[in-house]
């Protein structure tokens, strides 16, 4: 007796003990899992996936951790944790191949969330008080997120979920009207109505035909419209005969010890035999000329020289390559905290204080050397953002940091008028600076890079590839992609890659491409999508703060009555 007596107090301390554990494990469950599971999947969705469909279902698991949030006592602080997670295992997941070059202080670089956080954050008490514009501020939120990384130094538009479906041109064709942000509104958009109609079915509500139907509608159509637009497009403009160099000198023990004359003959050896009185272009790979000298003497410049000697039988061609190039900074004392700022230095052997720049090069026979310098650098890799402010965090990378250049050229302009636009490995991520060249006149791109220095992440050349596909539907130019140790390719007006190479040894790609003129919509309106979803942020962020003011008024009057 004093044994059965004494079981069921043994069962309810049992059962006491458990209570917590289920407590936790729902805890787990609602900071974690759901949030993880976003962010997991919007991962495997990113660029370059094969995958790249799940992103339209990659927000559901944040939203439903959403929901549950709201039963919490701070659902506010609970949500702002759910969504850091969330980005920042996609920022890892996307930009961790960064860290083979730039060390540890790129794990700052988990700022990028920051802009996202903030902006998001707001959707849950739009929830709370049973807003019906909860979903269009989430969405519009998301992009003013994705436009802000253009200007945040500490950030960068890499995470542009609009870009993940680069994978698949064929769809995307109307991007040429909308840009990349077009993609994001789109994944985003078919994630909540599918979150909406599972709410639907789970509570059995009676339009559920209706809202399956609209679901579908809004899935298929943008599909139905790019195919239709794909094969009714015909390429624009004059063509012209690219030659693609893909030199395949290795970073660490060639490209930067070999004498810049010897680089420029390995370059000769692949070029000179593949020339023809029809080749317009040769394209080299970023920072090609690994010392380009002074931009002061480049009317004297002998590597210049020995190409010109070299390639005098063909009078119209035009060299595009990347170039490690100098410049002196006059009256440097007007600068503010100049001594401090990594990005300028001091020569001892000419006694001045100068920049280094990755830039791009147009030579041409008889004409002034045109030169663009990259504007979209690598951060915690090619530069320190805002360094009067950030400490360096060393080593950054390389052992010297580019700098930009005020004014900047962004078309260059060959004897015979045709206008082409050179950009810089990175530079693909910021789509406004693609239409920006387009705005300008350039014909076609040139879209010059060095993987090298991240041979281990296999991946990094086909996230290049995808962009330029992008770029290329976006503005509907020909993207000549040049590549030192990646990939390099021929994209035309409608991203499709029509030859490409990969070789670990010196190859090269001639191809005819169509020089067009004519700007996209896309082009033509820039960043003017991401300044709309911006402003409609703004809007619904103050209707819903009046309709707040509003409500606490008419409770406070009712009290006093």
């Amino acid at each position: 007796m004093k044994a059965d007596c004494l079981k069921p107090k043994t069962i309810t301390k049992t059962k006491r003990m458990t209570e917590p554990l289920r407590v936790i494990l729902g805890k787990i469950s609602l900071f974690v899992f759901l949030p993880v599971i976003s962010g997991v999947m919007l991962g495997f969705a990113a660029l370059p996936s094969k995958i790249w469909y799940v992103g339209f279902i990659g927000f559901i698991p944040l939203l439903i951790a959403a929901e549950k949030a709201l039963d919490r006592k701070k659902p506010l602080l609970v949500f702002t944790l759910q969504v850091f997670i969330t980005t920042v295992i996609v920022f890892l997941y996307m930009s961790v191949w960064i860290l083979q070059s730039a060390n540890l202080g790129f794990i700052i670089g988990v700022v990028v969330v920051i802009p996202f956080v903030i902006l998001l954050v707001p959707y849950i008490l739009f929830r709370k008080n049973g807003s019906r514009y909860a979903a269009a501020y989430f969405i519009a939120a998301w992009l003013t997120g994705e436009f802000i990384q253009n200007y945040f130094e500490l950030g960068s538009p890499f995470a542009n979920f609009g870009h993940n479906l680069g994978a698949a041109p064929k769809l995307i064709q109307w991007y040429s009207i909308t840009g990349a942000y077009g993609g994001t509104l789109w994944m985003l958009t078919v994630n909540f109505l599918i979150f909406f109609l599972g709410k639907a079915i789970i509570n059995k509500q009676k339009d559920i035909t209706k809202k399956s139907i609209f679901t579908c509608s809004v899935l298929v159509v943008p599909v139905l419209l790019s195919l239709i637009m794909y094969y009714s497009y015909e390429e624009k403009g004059r063509p012209a005969e690219i030659l693609v160099v893909h030199p395949s000198t290795d970073n660490r023990d060639v490209k930067y010890r070999v004498n810049i004359y010897e680089l420029m003959d390995i370059y000769l050896d692949i070029i000179l035999p593949q020339l023809t009185k029809n080749t317009e272009y040769v394209v080299l790979p970023e920072t090609a000329i690994t010392n380009a000298g002074w931009i002061a003497d480049y009317n004297r410049n002998l590597v210049f020289q020995h190409w010109l000697q070299k390639t005098t039988d063909y009078p119209n061609l035009k060299l595009v390559t990347g170039a490690v190039t100098y410049e002196s900074i006059p009256d440097v004392e007007k600068i503010r905290g100049y001594k401090k700022n990594p990005g300028i230095h001091f020569s001892e052997n000419y006694q001045t204080w100068y920049h280094t720049y990755n830039a791009a090069l147009h030579i041409e026979k008889s004409r002034p050397v045109q030169i663009r310098v990259k504007e979209g650098l690598v951060p915690y890799q090619e530069y320190t953002p805002y360094p009067l402010i950030m400490p360096r965090l060393a080593p950054v990378g390389i052992d010297f940091q580019f700098a930009r250049r005020e004014p900047n050229r962004q078309v260059f302009t060959a004897a015979n008028n045709r206008k082409t636009a050179a950009l810089i490995c990175y530079e693909l991520v910021y789509g406004f600076k693609f239409a920006r060249a387009a705005r300008q006149g350039a014909e076609a791109f040139f879209v010059i890079l060095n993987e090298g220095w991240y041979t281990r992440a296999q991946h990094v050349p086909y996230q290049f590839l995808q962009l330029s596909v992008v770029r290329a539907i976006e503005n509907r130019r020909s993207i000549a992609h040049s590549s030192n140790l990646g990939i390099s390719a021929i994209i035309n007006q409608r991203g499709e890659v029509l030859a490409r190479t990969q070789s670990r040894k010196g190859d090269f790609l001639k191809h005819q491409i169509n020089m067009n003129r004519r700007p996209t919509l896309a082009s033509t309106l820039g960043n003017l999508p991401g300044l709309t979803a911006m402003a409609v942020t703004l809007v619904l962020l103050f209707v819903e703060f009046k309709h707040k003011n509003s409500n606490k008024k008419i409770h406070n009057r009712g009290g006093a009555i």
